[in-house]
């Protein structure tokens, strides 16, 4: 299990193939309103305390978003919403990307330079660049991408909206 904060509010938890294993759950059967999901959440919850220092209540506002990685393991990354809307614990299953924003041309190159990341599509609006990378890749490297950058999504809105709006002008596949 890899613990990685990203924020007083956020962070990302990289489980293995043998974690979920060890945990007795897959990605495929991951529920909030399942008994056993909200076991290894509240089992994840704990670790995040011991490792951290954070202490993160489970029955209170968290957002969980959940994303296989291609080894059989998966990421799950967990918010804790500032505002105090009522939203409620849920396990979204979000688009499988991850994509960073960089305001020049040298800050993308100096980030691709930074990780080892295969899988990747490049666009631009003419001004600034967009990368998007699979989650299972990024998990890892996601400090030093916001080095250069900034996060601006995994959800499929932000994908759809870069995917519509911005000209793709790179692609590279493993």
């Amino acid at each position: 299990m890899n613990i990685q904060p990203l924020g007083s509010n956020k962070f990302i938890v990289a489980l293995s193939r043998d974690d979920l294993k060890e945990l007795d759950i897959t990605y495929d059967t991951m529920d909030y309103s399942n008994i056993e999901t909200r076991r290894v959440i509240w089992t994840i919850l704990d670790s995040v305390r011991r490792n951290t220092g954070r202490d993160i209540d489970p029955s209170g506002n968290l957002i969980i978003e959940a994303a296989p990685d291609s080894s059989g393991g998966c990421v799950l990354m967990f918010t804790v919403p500032v505002s105090h809307s009522n939203i409620g614990t849920v396990i979204s299953k979000t688009n499988p990307t991850q994509i960073f924003e960089f305001n020049s041309v040298n800050d993308l190159l100096d980030a691709l330079s930074a990780v080892e990341i295969r899988e990747k599509r490049i666009f631009t609006n003419g001004r600034k660049f967009r990368a998007e990378f699979p989650t299972q890749q990024t998990a890892l490297c996601f400090p030093v991408l916001q080095e250069f950058g900034k996060f601006v999504g995994n959800d499929s809105m932000t994908a759809a909206a870069t995917h519509e709006h911005w000209q793709e002008v790179s692609k590279s596949t493993s």
